[in-house]
Order: C-alpha cells, then sequence, then structure tokens
C-alpha cells in the first residue's frame, strides 16, 4: 500500500541538527515525483533557518535510497511533465550542492543511481563497509542525473567515473572510501558513533569561514587557479575582520 505522501520524507530538527530521512522502506526509499517536491521545500527550509546547525541525509529501514521510482521513469515521458519535474530536482540538488551549512550523508545498504548522486552532493558521506553503491543509468538506456555528470570526475576522476557512470560498476562503500568517492566506510556497527565525531568535528568550526571556504571551492574549481586567487584576495580580508578569527588565533597563541 503507498503511503501518504507526507511520510515519504521525515524531516526532525533537534539542538540545531535537521535530518532529512528517505521514508519508503519497502522499495529501498525509491523516490517519487512527491518526494522530489517534498525534499525541494525541506532543503529550502533548512537552508534559510538559523536554527540549523548541521543537515543530516540519510534513509529509513537499513538503506539509503535505490534511485528514483520506476512510476516517475513513466511519468517523465510526458515532456511537460517531465521538464516540471525535472526543474524541481535542479532547484533543490543546487540548494543542497550550495548549501553553506554543513551537510552530511549516511549510506547504509544501497545507494544506487540518483540516490548515490543525492548522498553525494553531500559535503561528507559516511557508509557502511559493505554498503553497496552503483550508477546504473546507462545500462537502462539513461544517463547520469542529479548532477553525478559534474559530481563524479571531480571527485574521482576521469578514468574511474567512467568506470561508474558507463559501465555501471558497483563498488562498496570500503571501495568508495579507497578511489575517493566518499569521506568514510566503517563497520555498521561503528556509523552512529562516526557520525556523532563528525558532527562534533564541524559544529567545532566558524560557520562563516566554513560556509565562505566551501563557497569557494565549488566556485573555483571551475574557473580555474586565476579565479580562485582573486575569490579569495576579496574574501579572506573580511573573514580576518570577524571576531571569531581574532578569537581563535588569540586562544591558539597562548596555546603555543
Amino acid at each position: 500500500m503507498e503511503q501518504d505522501h507526507q511520510t515519504q520524507l521525515i524531516v526532525t530538527k533537534a539542538d540545531g541538527i535537521c535530518t532529512m530521512t528517505l521514508n519508503r522502506p519497502h522499495v529501498l526509499n525509491a523516490m517519487t515525483v512527491e518526494m522530489f517536491s517534498l525534499l525541494q521545500d525541506a532543503i529550502a527550509k533548512a537552508s534559510a533557518d538559523e536554527g540549523v546547525d548541521v543537515l543530516l541525509l540519510r534513509g529509513a529501514g537499513g538503506n539509503f535510497c535505490s534511485g528514483a521510482d520506476l512510476g516517475v521513469l513513466t511519468a517523465l515521458t510526458d515532456k511537460s511533465d517531465a521538464d516540471q519535474s525535472l526543474t524541481i530536482i535542479n532547484d533543490f540538488i543546487t540548494n543542497l550542492h550550495q548549501m553553506p551549512k554543513p551537510v552530511i550523508a549516511v549510506i547504509e545498504g544501497v545507494a544506487v543511481g540518483a540516490g548515490l548522486n543525492l548522498a553525494l552532493h553531500a559535503d561528507f558521506v559516511i557508509a557502511t563497509e559493505d554498503a553497496l553503491l552503483q550508477e546504473p543509468f546507462v545500462q537502462i538506456g539513461l544517463t547520469t542525473d542529479f548532477g553525478g555528470t559534474y559530481l563524479l570526475p571531480r571527485l574521482v576522476g576521469t578514468a574511474w567515473a567512467k568506470r561508474l557512470a558507463l559501465l555501471g560498476e558497483r563498488i562498496t562503500g570500503k571501495k568508495a572510501e579507497e578511489i575517493g568517492l566518499i569521506y568514510r566506510a566503517v563497520e555498521a556497527s561503528q556509523v552512529e558513533s562516526e557520525l556523532e565525531k563528525l558532527v562534533t568535528a564541524v559544529r567545532r568550526l566558524p560557520k562563516q569561514a566554513y560556509a565562505v571556504t566551501k563557497e569557494g571551492l565549488g566556485r573555483c574549481q571551475i574557473h580555474g587557479l586565476e579565479y580562485a586567487l582573486t575569490w579569495e584576495k576579496q574574501q579572506q580580508p573580511s573573514l580576518i575582520a570577524r571576531p571569531e578569527f581574532q578569537t581563535l588565533v588569540q586562544a591558539k597563541v597562548k596555546r603555543t
């Protein structure tokens, strides 16, 4: 039986941490058209909410996400419906990718296709060592979406991007860490403790410095060294003038 669409994405907020949980465990959290709209709204709200320090992306029932539901693919055969849905997807993916706050994804079980690429837009991805990650788009006659064509070569280089996107090679969480696709792979029993350590680490960092540096990594990767140097020159003075910098430097000086 189909779930009420409002329960397909569970959003909770506690102690500055906003957790978004894909919640269709009976189909490995495959995403529906309704979920796209729910994600669009929830990500926009989290980005604008000053009470949110960290965003967590998770999946219910022991899996992250098996990609788009087959019903979505059927719905997208109509050009106008496809344009509307893809516009929504592009909007929330852009917002997620550019979010100035720390974004962490936790992959357990499977992360396939659009589900994997959704996770890869996080700043840090923690996966279980035995998680299964795959980009099977070409195998079913499609091209990589959810920004995968942008992400993969930047994360793992052209050779591995082709293995993943063109051949659809399935890899484990452990292998994903080895090739630089994700932040860290751990035993299933260590996921929560590893997540807690990472959340603690990112919350210690000055928010504005984190946001500006994250923006710079995105911008300067596209535009090259000359742009990067110009951008850094523009940003650094204002960060130096912020109280956080002065406090942190003085504390560091005292320790040396």
